[in-house]
C-alpha cells in the first residue's frame, strides 16, 4: 500500500506531502491544475524516464519520495532481501532529479540502479492511462496478464528456471561442439607434429650433450696435439730417455745400496716402484685417449645437421629445445582431448534431452491451467462488460501453441486478447478496434474480475488516469461502481473529471492551482464532507455553482453507501 508521497520541485509543485488511506481515492481539480504533475511524479517513482523540463523553474533538483507497507509474505520482499538490502516493513522509495538529466534512486536512504527500481515498484504499482492500459495495446503483455488474473507465477517462475538450464545446456553444447569442430580442423596437423616429435625420438639433455660434442671435434686436432705432446714429455724420444726409463734407473740405483740401509732406502724404493706402477698406468690411459681421438665415428656434419633439425622443430612451435619433449605430451592430450570431448559433447546432449523433457512436460501442463484461466477469464470480462455500458461487446482470450524455436521462458503459449465491439463485426486485436473509453473498462474488467476469482496478497496500488475520459454520465457512473468494488480489495487511486467517479470514493484530494506574484503553483488538500459536496457541485455545474448543482452533489453522495 501506497502510505505517503513527497514532492519537491516537480513543475508548478515546490514541496507536498500526501498521506493515502485504503480503498478508493480520486484526485480532482479544474484542468491544467496539476493533476497529472502527481502522475508524472509517481511515474518518476516507476523508474520512467526523468526530463530536465520536469524540475521547476529556477531551482537547480527535484525529488520525489514515497513510502509503501507491504503483507508479510509479498513477493517484492524476497527481491528486496537478495539483493543484499535489509528492512523491516517499510520501504522507502526516493527518485533525485539533477539539472543535467541525470538521476539517482535510493531505498531506504541506500543507493540502488533505476532498473531496480523499476523491479521494486513493478510489484507495488500499476499506473493505467488513456494510452496505457495494463499492456492491452501489446500483444505481448497478454500473457502476462493472464498469468497473474489466474495466479499462475509460480508455475511460470518454475518453468522459466527450468527453460534457463535447459537454454545454458543448449548454448554449451553449441561451445562444445564448435571446439571439437576447431580441434577436428587441426586433427591432421596435430598428428603430423606430433609424429615429427615422435620421429626425431629426442633424448635427455641431448642438445646440450650434441654442443658438446661439436665442441670436442672441432678442436681435436688441438687436442690431439696437446696429447701428444704429454707422450713425449712422459715416453721422450730416441735421443732421450722417457720418465719411465729414468724412473726403471733410479731404481737400480737405490737397489744397489739398498742393503747398506734397508730402513732408510726402503721407502724410497716402495715409492719408486708405486711411481713406475701409476705411470704406466698414466700412459695406457694416455694411449687410449690417443687412440680414441683417431677411431672416433663422430660426424661433425652429422652433429651440426641433428643440431638444426632440433632447433627447426623447436622455432616451428615457439618453444625452446627443452621443452620439446614437454610439447609432444601437450600434443597427445589435446588429441586425446577430442575422443574426450566427443564422450562429453553426447553427455551434454542427453543431459538436453532431459531438461527439454521437463520443460515441455510443465509447459503442457502450464499451458493446461493457462487455457482454464483463459475460459474463465474471457467468462468474468465478460460479465462485467454490460455493468460497464458494453453491451454489445465480447471478450475473448484464447491460446495458440507455438512453434519448438520459438519456445520462451514463460511457456509454449502465445495468449491473444480480442474483442467484438458490436454483434457478429467479428473479434479483432483490441489495439485494431477499441477506443480509449473501452480500453479502460476492459481494464476494469479485468481488474474486477481478478478480484472475484482471487484474494491476491501481492496486491498492487491501482492508479487510473483519467481513464474515464471519454464516457458519458451512465458509463461514467458504472466505472465509479467498479473502481469503488475494487477499493474493497486493493489501493485505488483515480484522476477524474466525473462527478459520479468522484462520489464514489472514500478519500477526496482536491489539486489547486493559484498565481502569486506572477509564478504558479499547485497545491492540494485533502476534502471533508462539506468541501466534497463543494467540488463535486462544482464539477457538476462548471465555473459558477448553483444550489441545483450542489443537491444534485448530495444525491451523488446519498446513492453512495460506502460514504461515511
Amino acid at each position: 500500500m501506497l502510505n505517503y508521497i513527497s514532492i519537491k520541485n516537480i513543475v508548478l509543485i515546490e514541496k507536498l506531502e500526501l498521506n493515502f488511506e485504503e480503498g478508493f481515492t480520486v484526485l480532482t481539480g479544474e484542468t491544467g491544475a496539476g493533476k497529472s504533475i502527481i502522475v508524472d511524479a509517481i511515474n518518476l517513482i516507476l523508474g520512467k524516464r526523468a526530463e530536465k523540463r520536469l524540475i521547476k523553474k529556477g531551482k537547480d533538483e527535484a525529488t520525489v519520495s514515497a513510502s509503501f507497507t507491504v503483507n508479510k509474505d509479498h513477493e517484492v520482499i524476497c527481491l528486496i532481501k537478495n539483493n543484499g538490502i535489509f528492512f523491516e516493513n517499510e520501504i522507502l522509495l526516493r527518485r533525485r532529479i539533477l539539472s543535467n538529466g541525470r538521476s539517482q534512486s535510493f531505498l531506504n536512504d541506500e543507493p540502488i540502479s533505476l532498473n531496480f527500481m523499476k523491479e521494486i515498484t513493478n510489484y507495488l504499482i500499476e499506473v493505467n492511462g488513456q494510452n496505457d492500459q495494463s499492456g492491452l495495446l501489446e500483444n505481448s503483455n497478454h500473457i502476462n496478464i493472464l498469468d497473474n488474473w489466474g495466479n499462475l507465477s509460480k508455475y511460470t517462475q518454475d518453468l522459466s528456471l527450468v527453460y534457463n538450464l535447459y537454454k545454458d545446456k543448449v548454448n554449451l553444447y553449441n561451445e562444445h561442439k564448435e571446439k571439437i569442430k576447431i580441434f577436428e580442423s587441426n586433427k591432421n596437423h596435430l598428428e603430423e607434429d606430433l609424429e615429427e616429435i615422435i620421429q626425431l625420438d629426442l633424448k635427455d639433455d641431448e642438445i646440450n650433450k650434441l654442443i658438446e660434442s661439436k665442441n670436442y671435434l672441432m678442436s681435436r686436432e688441438k687436442i690431439k696435439e696437446s696429447l701428444t705432446q704429454i707422450n713425449f714429455l712422459l715416453k721422450g724420444d730416441t735421443e732421450s730417455n722417457g720418465i719411465y726409463e729414468s724412473l726403471s734407473l733410479s731404481r737400480k740405483q737405490i737397489l744397489a745400496i739398498i742393503s747398506l740401509n734397508k730402513k732408510l732406502f726402503n721407502k724410497l724404493d716402495e715409492a719408486l716402484d708405486k711411481t713406475i706402477i701409476e705411470l704406466k698406468e698414466t700412459e695406457s690411459i694416455l694411449g687410449e685417449c690417443l687412440d680414441s681421438i683417431d677411431e672416433t665415428n663422430l660426424s661433425l656434419d652429422a652433429i651440426d645437421n641433428r643440431i638444426s633439425l632440433i632447433k627447426r622443430i623447436a622455432r616451428k612451435h615457439n618453444i625452446d629445445e627443452m621443452e620439446i619433449a614437454s610439447y609432444k605430451d601437450k600434443l597427445e592430450n589435446k588429441l586425446n582431448s577430442i575422443v574426450n570431448s566427443n564422450e562429453d559433447l553426447k553427455k551434454i546432449e542427453d543431459e538436453i534431452t532431459i531438461l527439454r523433457n521437463e520443460y515441455k512436460l510443465s509447459a503442457l501442463k502450464l499451458s493446461e491451467l493457462r487455457n482454464e484461466a483463459s475460459i474463465k477469464l474471457s467468462k468474468f470480462v465478460n460479465s462485467e462488460l454490460p455493468v460497464l455500458k458494453l453491451e454489445s461487446a465480447r471478450f475473448n482470450s484464447s491460446l495458440n501453441i507455438l512453434d519448438e524455436d520459438n519456445w520462451k521462458p514463460n511457456g509454449i503459449d502465445q495468449v491473444v486478447f480480442k474483442i467484438e465491439t458490436n454483434k457478429d463485426s467479428g473479434f479483432d486485436f483490441i489495439s485494431k478496434i477499441a477506443s480509449g473509453g473501452e480500453l479502460s473498462r476492459i481494464v476494469l474488467a479485468i481488474k474486477v474480475s481478478l478480484i472475484s476469482e482471487h484474494q491476491n496478497i501481492n496486491s498492487k496500488t491501482l492508479i487510473f488516469d483519467e481513464v474515464d475520459t471519454g464516457v458519458g454520465g451512465a458509463v461514467a457512473d458504472a466505472i465509479g461502481k467498479r473502481l469503488e468494488l475494487l477499493g474493497q480489495h486493493n489501493q485505488v487511486l483515480a484522476v477524474t473529471h466525473h462527478p459520479q467517479v468522484a462520489a464514489r470514493s472514500s478519500n477526496h484530494f482536491k489539486v489547486n492551482k493559484s498565481n502569486k506574484n506572477s509564478y504558479s503553483s499547485t497545491s492540494i488538500n485533502n476534502l471533508n464532507y462539506n468541501e466534497r459536496l463543494e467540488e463535486i457541485a462544482r464539477m457538476l455545474s462548471g465555473e459558477r455553482i448553483t444550489d441545483a448543482a450542489r443537491k444534485a452533489a448530495e444525491s451523488l453522495f446519498q446513492q453512495n453507501k460506502n460514504f461515511y
